[in-house]
């Protein structure tokens, strides 16, 4: 009864996260003036569109003022040779930096002249190789560039929400006849949508389809499931070695074996030292060293303890790579935002850790999994005594690893950031100048750079912590210590990432509430998963036996070990009969929750059809607008939008650092062939920029 309270808790819990995610979302929205609150996006526009030509459309198709359209083009090519070229532009500009100092802070001599000589010569062959890069591009990228997507950012928001409105049709309108022809562009059904945050936008993934990344995203995922393969064989070897290893102290006692002397004990032992597991198991570790019959014992526990700790330290290791492996999938997988990219790699990190370190310890009785990797070992298939001492031990050692073993990282790169920024202020003249003439920083970024920490990764922390909730409530139920170590996990989580995000990590892109709602939404089936595993926990008889429903005798056959029980004994007990009504009330409760709530959707769509209706669609989006409306050109100048003010791709400051361009150079340009020649001519040192 008090886990059936613990579990109704959790849920009336989760379901307040859920209405005040959403409340503090409205509430978020309507206060914070962002870009994409002015801005639609549409997923394909014809090749030979123009900027004027959308601008033109949605003014007279919704009414309101267009304040800016941005294009997105099949430029992925373009856009990585520009990135290439910017790394040379860089060394140009670093090159001509130290020429600058080299004039003006070092005395005039013969080897003064000497550095100048070969740093002339070498801001002389990045410039060539900046044209000559500039040249390639113009071979390599040779075709006319189609535009696939664009931008559409109205003066206010009422703009927004009307072509949202307009362009929010039923399916049978967006894909039949009904289409109305005043809302084409050029002949062409426009899909539009929310644009998202400029900031999280990944331009050169906007070209590949849905299908290509469809397709990358099986290939990262089969290469995912091979990883775990590869963890499951390790801890199977670990587990087989253990096992092996614990092999001989397998012999039972004699009887009385306890009830005897330590003298008596000890001979007993000398006369047969395969019963030295009996006696030497009492003894401490220097005892056991002291007495030779003990020093098998002591090398045999040591062995398979040191096992234990081994495989606890695999587990976190493969946690470890699972991260750096969905990173690389990421990028590989082409998502055309940080958001999606994120969201995806949170969800399947989240997976591939909580297999990995909650399931692992499930698979040891599962012979189809042991054929598979060719180890056999006996296991019981259920919760016993002998599950216990073995896999419930390894995950208990996995578990409190996992307290600490997840900041280790950020803490050693913390301390060594202040440690090398503590040793250059020690050394700091009174004129804030550094006394160590091997540390020069001949630019202002080189010195940003300098004291910048790493980015902070919000979709790790997420999965972390569900793998934390999900582990340790699965198996609450017979292990009580679980929710301890939850606790303490998540409120060291929550002190240690509170510390570095105010002290050491770089602010983070203007993310949505998206992966929040995804990992809110994933704690209710935690809800399912606790409660079937303390069935399955609870139905072990070698531990707790019961009494069934019907009130009648436990069977004497099941009682003497005879035979074992079937599926439905085990299932219908009446210390069970609690949790199988929790399961089914919350189960049959979220059942129809969906499908009335499908099925509403579906008849209201339908009236909608008839009646061309809107339904809550403008009501919706009119509950997000800000509270107090300001117009985007008036919120761009006074700096009031939150994040970037625009979706033109020179404008975002991951790309100009990529592309090596100045804040002035974006504003005056809005194409990333733009780029072509830019500040490639040999000028005046000092008014040299990039």
């Amino acid at each position: 009864y008090i886990d059936v309270i613990g579990t109704v808790f959790f849920i009336f819990a989760w379901l307040w996260l859920r209405s005040f995610e959403a409340k503090e979302s409205r509430v978020l929205n309507r206060s914070t003036v962002t870009a994409s609150d002015y801005t639609i996006r549409l997923t394909s526009v014809p090749e030979d569109t123009t900027e004027k030509d959308l601008a033109i459309h949605f003014a007279e198709s919704t009414g309101e003022a267009v304040a800016a359209v941005h294009l997105a083009f099949n430029n992925s090519k373009e856009i990585d040779m520009y990135v290439q070229r910017g790394k040379v532009m860089q060394q140009r500009h670093k090159c001509v930096q130290r020429i600058r100092y080299e004039k003006t802070m070092i005395k005039e001599n013969r080897g003064q002249r000497k550095r100048l000589r070969k740093l002339m010569r070498e801001r002389e062959d990045l410039t060539l190789l900046v044209r000559q890069k500039d040249e390639k591009r113009s071979k390599v990228v040779n075709q006319r560039q189609k535009a696939i997507q664009a931008f559409i950012t109205f003066e206010t928001e009422a703009g927004f929400v009307a072509a949202m409105t307009q362009y929010h049709l039923s399916w049978f309108r967006t894909h039949c006849c009904c289409y109305p022809e005043r809302l084409k562009f050029k002949g062409t059904r426009l899909d539009i949508e929310q644009a998202p945050e400029p900031s999280t936008i990944i331009w050169e993934n906007l070209e590949y389809s849905s299908k290509g990344r469809f397709f990358r995203k099986c290939l990262t995922t089969s290469v995912a499931l091979l990883a775990i393969l590869f963890s499951v064989l390790f801890t199977f070897l670990a587990r087989d070695f253990k096992s092996k290893v614990l092999e001989n102290a397998s012999m039972p006692c004699p009887a009385g074996f306890f009830d005897q002397d330590p003298e008596y004990q000890l001979e007993l032992v000398k006369n047969n030292l395969d019963l030295s597991h009996c006696y030497c198991s009492t003894l401490g570790a220097m005892e056991q060293w002291n007495i030779n019959q003990c020093h098998d014992h002591l090398i045999t526990s040591s062995k398979a303890t040191a096992t234990s700790y081994g495989a606890g330290f695999i587990v976190v290791f493969m946690n470890v790579f699972f991260t750096w492996l969905m990173d690389r999938a990421g990028v590989f997988e082409k998502h055309q935002s940080l958001d999606k990219m994120e969201t995806s790699n949170m969800v399947r990190v989240f997976l591939l850790k909580f297999v990995n370190t909650g399931c692992l310890v499930l698979l040891y009785g599962q012979t189809w999994l042991q054929e598979l990797v060719g180890i056999r070992f006996d296991d019981a298939l259920d919760f016993n005594v002998d599950w216990y001492a073995t896999g419930g031990t390894s995950l208990m050692i996995v578990m409190l690893m996992n307290i600490v073993a997840p900041h280790v990282g950020s803490f050693i790169t913390y301390f060594r950031h202040r440690t090398k920024i503590r040793r250059l202020e020690r050394n700091l003249t009174a004129d804030k100048e550094t006394k160590d003439s091997h540390r020069v920083w001949h630019t202002q970024e080189d010195l940003n750079d300098f004291y910048k920490g790493p980015p902070f990764r919000l979709n790790y922390r997420y999965s972390q912590v569900l793998v934390t909730l999900y582990v340790c409530w699965m198996y609450a139920v017979s292990m009580p210590l679980m929710p301890i170590f939850g606790a303490v996990s998540c409120y060291l989580s929550y002190w240690v990432d509170k510390f570095l995000f105010c002290n050491f990590y770089r602010t983070p892109p203007m993310y949505s509430d998206d992966m929040g709602k995804r990992c809110t939404s994933l704690l209710g089936f935690l809800v399912i998963l606790h409660l079937g595993m303390s069935l399955w926990m609870m139905g072990c008889e070698e531990i707790f036996q019961g009494t069934p429903l019907s009130g009648e005798q436990y069977p004497e056959d099941l009682r003497k070990g005879i035979r074992a029980s079937s599926f439905e004994e085990k299932l219908f007990k009446k210390h069970l009969f609690p949790l199988e009504l929790t399961l089914m009330v919350f189960v049959v409760g979220m059942l129809l929750s969906r499908v009335s709530s499908t099925f509403l959707r579906k008849i209201c769509g339908c009236l909608r059809c008839l009646i061309c209706s809107k339904g809550n669609t403008l009501k919706n989006l009119k509950n997000n607008m800000n509270t107090v409306q300001v117009d985007y050109s008036s919120a761009r100048d006074r700096e009031i939008i939150k994040g970037l003010s625009s979706y033109n791709i020179l404008q975002n400051p991951k790309y100009q650092e990529a592309f090596a361009i100045t804040p002035e150079f974006a504003v005056n340009h809005n194409r990333v062939t733009s780029i072509r020649g830019y500040n490639t001519k040999e000028g005046d040192l000092i008014a040299q920029t990039y």
